[in-house]
Order: structure tokens, then sequence, then C-alpha cells
């Protein structure tokens, strides 16, 4: 099962951090933890997301025009934590670097007889060699979900497009081909996973493998609760290999994603973004939100914890997809490498 906890993690306990963190300074956007203020687990159950406000501005107090500033403000520090980050992966002592995966493995328990008992079961064995094969250290996992039209690609633009493309990998996950459905479903996602010392970004993600077919009905109630466990194993595996996951659910009125698809449908710079099927998911508007609401507080952990963010501004839920961010990167502790040669006597022969 998942570690249900309210409170975050804590930073790491490696006693490298030579950052002050998001919470320095008197321009940080919200007024309360952003590790906390959209995490599912403070939302009470069971979980109903109708009663979640989509235009709810949690923690902020100003409107539209300070937070586009305050995003512009924080896209700096976000970009320096993104370098920080791959800075430790590539130059680091080696005490360093062990330090930081030890720490990150401790976040997750050790695993057990029966977690590997039931992992042979629900897993394939090309996904075990797969996960075999993953490098250790730290990077992030953004994982993004929402309805149609909720603003994730918004995010990965506005928010994400800020930081060094040579160490941000984005990956969008729509049906699956003909190749992809013989294999386990969990083979493509492992393939998308960023390295270490880059973030990665998933536009909708594995979370596709138990929405559609738990919407659908394609599958039986067995067999989607056997894709929810396989969900809690991967991503247990994935944080004891240095990833730090962070899931968002765009939470958009069916209003706000109404207005949204039909501005689509009237400009002709939009048109090729709207699909057929988006009315089509529209319609299903119910069912989705009841299989969200059972699959996001199944799935949610300290160390893959789901925030529930009102998506209704778009600005609003940049800043705070931005701040995750930021809390996230900050909280890994790292320090810049120091340097492993004598920087006098290199300044002295770069003079000569």
């Amino acid at each position: 099962m998942a570690t249900r906890a309210t409170d975050p993690l804590p930073p790491l306990d490696v006693n490298l951090s030579g950052f002050t963190g998001p919470d320095a300074g008197a321009d940080q956007p919200f007024s309360k933890n952003p590790r906390k203020l959209w995490r599912v687990s403070r939302l009470g159950s069971p979980l109903e997301l109708e009663q979640v406000r989509t235009a709810r501005r949690s923690g902020f107090t100003g409107g539209k025009q300070r937070g586009s500033k305050l995003l512009v403000a924080r896209a700096g520090m976000l970009s320096e934590l993104q370098k920080l980050l791959w800075a430790h992966v590539a130059g680091a002592p080696i005490a360093d670097q062990r330090a930081v995966n030890a720490a990150l493995a401790a976040r997750v328990p050790r695993r057990s007889p029966a977690e590997a008992q039931r992992r042979s079961e629900l897993f394939s064995p090309e996904v075990e060699e797969q996960l075999k094969q993953l490098p250790r250290g730290p990077r992030i996992l953004l994982v993004l979900q929402g309805m149609d039209a909720s603003g994730k690609g918004g995010v990965v633009k506005s928010v994400v497009g800020a930081m060094n493309p040579l160490g941000v990998d984005v990956a969008a996950f729509g049906r699956p081909t003909a190749a992809q459905r013989r294999q386990h479903y969990l083979e493509r996602v492992i393939a998308q996973l960023p390295e270490p010392g880059h973030v990665g970004v998933f536009d909708r993600s594995h979370y596709e493998d138990v929405l559609v077919p738990a919407v659908s009905g394609s599958h039986s109630e067995d067999q989607v609760a056997e894709r929810v466990e396989t969900l809690l194993l991967f991503e247990q595996e994935l944080a004891r290999r240095g990833f730090v996951i962070i899931k968002v659910m765009l939470h958009l009125s069916p209003q706000e994603q109404l207005a949204r698809l039909l501005s689509r449908l009237d400009s002709e710079h939009k048109q090729w973004k709207y699909d057929p099927s988006d009315a089509d998911a529209r319609a299903q508007a119910d069912t989705y939100q009841r299989v969200y609401a059972a699959l996001l507080e199944a799935t949610d952990a300290a160390y893959a914890p789901w925030h529930i963010i009102p998506a209704d501004r778009k600005w609003y839920a940049r800043l705070a997809v931005q701040e995750l961010l930021i809390a996230a990167l900050a909280d890994l502790n790292l320090r810049w490498p120091p340097a492993d040669y004598d920087i006098e006597a290199e300044r002295r022969r770069l003079l000569e």
C-alpha cells in the first residue's frame, strides 16, 4: 500500500545544501507551504472532486497581474536549481553522490519478499529488466494529468520552458500503438523516463493505463485494482533509484472546459488542437471524475504525492506547478560541486 501522509517529505538529511530554498525571501508567491497546499491527503476521504473548487486561488493573495509577474520572476530560481541538479550528477564528489542516492532510497521502504513476489506476478520480465538497467541518481519526474483543455501543454510551455531544454525530457502519452499493445503497458513508460540530473515531464502518463480501461469498462474491477497496485510498486522502485515524483492533476470546471474547447473550434490557429474524442470524453465527465477521485486517493504516497491544482485560472495553475518544482529541487539539499583542480594555477595558465 502507498504511504499516506499529510505532511510532505522533509529535505534530504545529507548536509550538502548551499541554497536557501524557495521559502526564503519576501517574494515567495504562496502564504502556505506549497508542499502541502494542494495535497490530496488534505482533502478528506473518500475524495470528492466535485467539492474541490476549480477557480480557488489557495494560498495566494492578488490577481492575474501579480501572478504573471511572479511566474517570470521565479523562473530564474527554477532554472538555477535545474542547473544545480545537473551539476551535482555531472561533477559532485562520489561521496556526495552516494549520500544523496542513499537518502533518496531511504524515503521508500526496503523491498520485502512479499513485494518481490507480487512484482513477479504483475510485472513482465522485460519490465523488470528495464528497471534493473535504470541508473541511480537524482532526477525529477513531473506527472501532469487532467481532462482535455485543462492546461497541461501550457504548463509545459510556460513553466518547464524556462529551464534549459538540454536537461528536460518531455513525453506525451496517447493511444498505444499496435506494437505497444503487445508489450506490458509499463514498457513504453520506462523508455521515456528521464536520466539522472534531468527533469522529466509526462503530459498524460502511466495513469492513462488505469484511467481509460476503468472509464471504458474494458477491464473488470479486479483488473483495474491490479493495475493500481502495479503503479504503486512501479513508483516505489523509481523512488528507490532517485526519482523525485511530483504528480499533478489540473482540476478544471465543466464550464471552463467548454469555453476552452469552443475557443479551439472558433480559431483556425487552434482547430488542430481539437479532437472529436474530446466531446466523447466530456459526455462521460461524471465517470471520469469518479474514477479520477478513486485513482488519485489510491495512489497518493509520501514519496509520490498527488496535488490537485485549481486550473480555471491558467496563470494560477502554472505558478503552482512552478512552485512545486522549485520546492522539490531545493529539498534535494544539493551544493555546487567543488573544483577538483588548483583554481589559481589554472587562472595563471589562462593568462599566460
